[in-house]
């Protein structure tokens, strides 16, 4: 299956706003989670529908709804008619292979990303989508499937006199892009762990399985650079951002996330450069390997060729040849063929050619 770039025939031809699922059905419900909150006080709840959100949110207190699923349509449209969100905000998160960007609409902010997933060490990494609106009291978050990276923040959430706790929404928008961020370090450190041991390996002892693993690292770093290059423009924008969403505090907070996603790209440049150094290593030996062949089967031919014009002289159908009738020629010639091998050999070896 394509990872790049996949097959969006679903949407040809339909006009912006169109609310159609492209991507994969990660899981079969939605599930819904409402936590309200302010600096006393926490709720925590699973809700099985909207409609226990009875009317739009209010403007006092802060809430933070996550939905993991984002497969029903239905859903969507009934969640941009509560919270007032555009339907091209809706088309963008129903289009899992968006590429990442934010977004500024006049009382909301929108922003999706990706998430980085691996499952095990032998599988490829793939991304998946993460997508926020960001209001004044509150932030709706939507994943294609239930996922740990925000765990932390729930954690943090259920303590009192914390800074997520007193802060305003925008501090929890940081949190949770704080979250993304280190979910790509931490997939890039695991990489790159695996292919320095690929680089130990190659530069020791390369074999033909090296080529494969190589070539496998490189396209998954090409794969991660494509998922999550963009997001330092989302950051950039976010700190040139004139909105009153974010308040100063949290763009101060909000720089630092530079330095996460430098520290990212920087560290796939350099493994990006290590694995090409990898490919010309193992291009370099198994080039020596095939010179070393070839330079042994030379030396053999060429010790050979005189032994060959010998037996070939004494084989033709003449009754004169010097020799032939001898009791003793047959060894003779068997004695002159080793003194002529062991002469080019020792002649090979003071040329340094063996």
């Amino acid at each position: 299956m394509a990872r790049f770039l996949r097959n969006k025939d679903q949407k040809a031809g339909l006009p912006p706003g169109s609310l159609i699922f492209t991507g994969q059905h990660k899981i079969s419900i939605p599930e819904l989670r409402l936590i309200k909150y302010d600096s006393s006080s926490l709720t925590d709840t699973a809700i099985e529908s909207l409609n226990s959100i009875s009317e739009a949110p209010e403007r006092t207190g802060k809430i933070w709804l996550n939905i993991d699923g984002v497969h029903d349509s239905e859903l969507m449209k009934e969640l941009g008619e509560l919270f007032s969100i555009s339907p091209l905000a809706l088309e963008d998160i129903l289009d899992t292979e968006q590429r990442p960007f934010i977004e500024e609409y006049p009382d909301y902010l929108f922003s999706t990303m990706k998430i980085l997933v691996s499952i095990d060490a032998e599988q490829e990494i793939f991304a998946e989508q993460v997508s926020f609106i960001l209001r004044e009291n509150h932030l709706i978050s939507f994943n294609e499937q239930p996922n740990a990276i925000f765990d932390p923040i729930h954690k943090r959430l259920k303590k009192n006199k914390t800074k997520i706790r007193n802060n305003g929404s925008d501090y929890l928008f940081y949190t949770l892009l704080d979250c993304v961020l280190e979910n790509y370090l931490k997939v890039i450190e695991i990489t790159g762990e695996r292919i320095e041991d690929l680089e130990e390996e190659v530069t020791t002892e390369p074999c033909p399985e090296h080529l494969e693993s190589i070539n496998f690292y490189r396209r998954e770093i090409a794969y991660i650079r494509k998922s999550i290059r963009p997001v330092k423009e989302i950051i950039l924008k976010i700190n040139k951002l004139d909105s009153e969403l974010i308040s100063e505090d949290t763009t101060t907070y909000m720089k630092d996330l530079l330095n996460m996603m430098d520290q990212a790209l920087d560290s796939l440049e350099i493994y990006k450069d290590i694995l090409g150094d990898l490919f010309t290593t193992y291009s370099m030996y198994m080039g020596t390997r095939l010179n070393e062949t070839m330079k042994f089967l030379t030396i053999f031919s060429t010790i050979f060729i005189p032994l060959t014009f010998i037996a070939g002289l004494y084989g033709m159908n003449f009754t004169t040849i010097p020799g032939l009738n001898s009791p003793n020629g047959f060894y003779l010639s068997i004695i002159i063929m080793g003194a002529i091998s062991a002469g080019m050999l020792v002649l090979f070896k003071l040329k340094k050619w063996l």
